[in-house]
This record gives structure tokens, C-alpha cells and sequence, in this order.
């Protein structure tokens, strides 16, 4: 009996991770910073769960609280969403974070394939709000901006998708 070998999305998709953490200590990190950090982490973690639960070779339909989880992760992610455009900014670097986090919320709560690829194009269009000169922070928007990009992928390649 041979065993074929299954492809699954840790081998088969693109990483959505930075290489490298950014080397910036936590004196220079604001809350909108921290929490945004964690809305990254959130929005990835709930995209490969979307991804298991669309391959219909990597989980097993019996296993219970499995579509629930991935529910409750694009809720943790539209709380974490709120938080960072909600905060009072403190610094510069916070205010291309903040309308980030907002268009992630707005694309998450989206309930079409048009309406994802409209806040895309929205962030493609006023990219000049999205960056800052800062390397951290850079680095997490350009995180932000793949992340985007892989919700709308999802959103057009299966309509039935919707995060929440």
C-alpha cells in the first residue's frame, strides 16, 4: 500500500509572514503599533484556518467547533480591527495604521465579491495613506496590503465566502 502525498497550505501557499521581525524595541512601539501587530497575527491566523476549511483534504468534517473557530477569529480580528482605529494616535506613525485597520475592518465585514475588491482598489488607489517612513511600521502595512490581497483572492475565487 503506497501513501500519495497530500498537498496542503503550509506547503502549497505563500507565507504571509515577514522573513524577519522588525527590530524595534517596545519603547518605540505605540498601543496602535501593538494592537495592530496583533490584528496582523489575528488576520493571518483566520485566513489559514479559511484555507483548511476550504481544502477539502485537510480537515475533517466531523471535527466539531472547527468553522465555528474560524468564526470566532474573524470576530477577534474585527474587535482588534475597532481598537486600532479607535485609539487616539500618538505618534505619526499611527495614522497610516489606523486607516489600514479600518479598511481591514470594512473589507471583513464584506458581504460580495465586489464589495472586497472595491476597498482593494481603494487601497490601491490611495496607497500614499497606507505608508509611512517608518521601517516597522512599513513592514506591517506591506503585511497588511497581502493580507488584503489574499481575503479579496478568496472572496472572488469562492463567492460564498464571507469572514464574518
Amino acid at each position: 500500500m503506497t501513501i500519495a502525498p497530500v498537498i496542503t497550505r503550509s506547503s502549497a501557499a505563500k507565507d504571509l509572514r515577514p522573513a524577519l521581525p522588525c527590530p524595534i524595541s517596545d519603547e518605540g512601539t505605540t498601543p496602535i503599533s501593538r494592537t495592530f501587530a496583533e490584528l496582523n497575527e489575528a488576520v493571518g491566523s483566520a485566513i489559514e484556518m479559511e484555507r483548511d476549511l476550504s481544502h477539502s483534504m485537510s480537515w475533517d468534517p466531523a471535527t466539531s467547533g472547527f468553522a465555528e473557530a474560524a468564526e470566532n477569529q474573524w470576530q477577534d480580528c474585527l474587535r482588534l480591527a475597532s481598537d486600532v482605529f479607535s485609539a487616539p494616535p500618538t505618534s505619526s506613525c499611527d495614522l497610516p495604521l489606523q486607516r489600514m485597520g479600518m479598511l481591514m475592518h470594512f473589507l471583513i465585514e464584506a458581504t460580495s465579491p465586489d464589495e472586497a475588491l472595491h476597498f482593494q482598489h481603494l487601497m490601491y488607489e490611495h496607497r500614499d495613506l497606507f505608508s509611512t517612513a517608518d521601517p516597522c511600521a512599513r513592514q506591517a502595512l506591506n503585511r497588511a496590503a497581502r493580507q488584503v490581497d489574499a481575503i479579496v483572492e478568496m472572496a472572488v475565487t469562492a463567492p460564498d465566502f464571507a469572514p464574518v
